[in-house]
């Protein structure tokens, strides 16, 4: 049932509709610090900046995460991100400061070289000039160590508008490479495909994402979890 339903959100997402797409390549990059506060939290500051080539500057992020380990397979989160967006005439947005908060809660099974994740997340964002938003966000990952170091995955990532009205969004299509250099230094590359919908100018975007993370102060050695993406 859940295939059938995955299915059909995938393609009511890859139609236009009646609304006229807005393609572009994109290129976000970010850097993170993290801190082990104890054995099972981690704590973490984040930096992103991203741009197209047809868009120029889309909009700066500074995020603010705290993530608990319950046990072997789940997780919690909680995060703040403070967005400043320069607008796009294509899609008409303006610029505008946003806000956001949101709360994870992830399950996640390892088996010998292979692990696959489920993260639910539900997050509110603020609107300078609409109404804020309310979005249930569900993303599939899995991975597999092709040596002790290197992990390539693909994911998948569904959002759901619940306020002010509901329906559903945006599909994101992931396939990426997490690389851990050395004990506190990860670095991570993946190509994400992104399609909106049910929205007046929706956007086709190809992007290129890059990621610096580095453990400032580790209490005890344990597998990070996979990188998130919003």
């Amino acid at each position: 049932m859940r295939a059938c339903v995955t299915l059909a959100i995938v393609m009511a997402a890859a139609s236009s509709a009646h609304a006229q797409a807005v393609d572009d390549d994109k290129l976000w990059s970010e850097a993170t610090g993290a801190v082990d506060v104890t054995d099972s939290t981690r704590a973490s500051v984040s930096e992103q900046f991203r741009g197209g080539a047809d868009s120029g500057f889309d909009q700066a992020r500074t995020e603010l995460a705290l993530g608990i380990r319950a046990n072997t397979y789940l997780s919690f989160a909680g995060l703040y991100v403070l967005m400043l967006r320069d607008g796009d005439p294509r899609v008409g947005t303006a610029d505008e400061t946003r806000h956001r908060l949101a709360a994870d809660a992830t399950l996640r099974y390892e088996l010998d070289r292979f692990s696959i994740g489920n993260r639910v997340r539900m997050q509110y964002t603020t609107y300078e000039f609409d109404d804020d938003h309310v979005h249930f966000r569900d993303k599939i990952r899995g991975g597999y160590d092709v040596t002790k170091h290197v992990t390539p995955y693909a994911a998948l990532e569904f959002f759901y508008l619940l306020s002010p009205k509901a329906e559903y969004r945006e599909t994101r299509f992931y396939l990426g490479v997490d690389w851990r250099v050395k004990k506190r230094l990860e670095l991570g590359a993946f190509f994400l495909r992104q399609v909106e919908t049910n929205v007046q100018m929706p956007e086709r975007n190809n992007i290129l994402g890059l990621e610096l993370t580095y453990l400032v102060y580790k209490v005890k050695k344990h597998k990070a979890g996979p990188a998130d993406h919003d």
